[in-house]
């Protein structure tokens, strides 16, 4: 599948990027849903195209939907064909539905009310479009566009690299966290380099979080417009990667 010719261009540059020789302060290169709003949506309508026909040569992570704009699939082709050999790209979110982002945002309101019930709404609304945007037309998640996507990496042996060390969970989610290992800023800097290359640029507050197209891709670039909005697919819960089955409790197949 040949690339577009705008593949072979300079793309815009990041108006800002922060650096792992300085700490990190994800307030200065926040996307502020007043922000997103703000830019206008050019949607032409391009195409979504199946990522497991589409880029052969990535892996596909359960429960995936794997579905994003052509465009976006010819990067992830570029990225992976840029990876010292051996390596291979994953992709763990492509594409969301609506009903998909409605129930992740759900689920994020459920567990911080609960954490921390001594927020005010206010408060909570704020650090909830931190970790996961409400389904909106006017400045719809990255994911319901079909032009954001979650990645990584695995190594020649078949196991995911290190990213994070030596912290898990969210304080290593910023791309440009400080307390990294040496191994997992190499990795990450690694990443960061294939994906710019490609065209992507990244949301800095989860290093996994890519995207081209998008109203955060034109904060980032200086755009003065986003190309994709809102997109749907018909069945998406059938085409979603499957995941393995679990394996069945003891109580469930009888003891000896």
């Amino acid at each position: 599948m040949a690339a577009p010719d705008f593949l072979k261009k300079p793309f815009p540059k990041l108006l800002a990027k922060p650096s792992f020789d300085q700490r990190f302060d994800l307030r200065s290169f926040g996307e502020p849903l007043a922000k997103m709003r703000a830019v206008p949506i050019h949607d032409h309508g391009e195409p979504l195209v199946d990522l497991r026909q589409f880029c052969p040569g990535i892996i596909l992570l359960p429960g995936c939907l794997p579905f994003l704009r052509e465009t976006v699939a010819h990067m992830l082709n570029h990225v992976q064909a840029s990876l010292p050999e051996g390596h291979t790209l994953t992709v763990g979110t492509a594409l969301r539905t609506r009903e998909m982002q409605r129930q992740i945002r759900e689920g994020f309101t459920k567990d911080m009310t609960e954490k921390h019930p001594e927020w005010s709404n206010a408060t909570l609304q704020r650090m909830l479009n931190r970790m996961v945007a409400p389904p909106d037309d006017v400045s719809p998640p990255p994911h319901m566009t079909g032009g954001a996507v979650d990645v990584g990496v695995r190594g020649p042996d078949g196991q995911g690299l290190d990213f994070t060390s030596p912290i898990q969970g969210w304080e290593a989610a910023p791309t440009y966290y400080h307390k990294l290992s040496e191994q997992a800023r190499t990795n990450r800097i690694m990443l960061i380099e294939a994906m710019e290359d490609a065209g992507l640029t990244n949301y800095v507050g989860e290093w996994w979080h890519w995207s081209y197209g998008d109203q955060g891709w034109a904060l980032r670039v200086g755009s003065p417009v986003a190309y994709y909005g809102a997109v749907e697919i018909e069945d998406a819960e059938s085409q979603r990667i499957p995941k393995p089955p679990e394996e069945p409790k003891p109580e469930e197949v009888g003891q000896t």
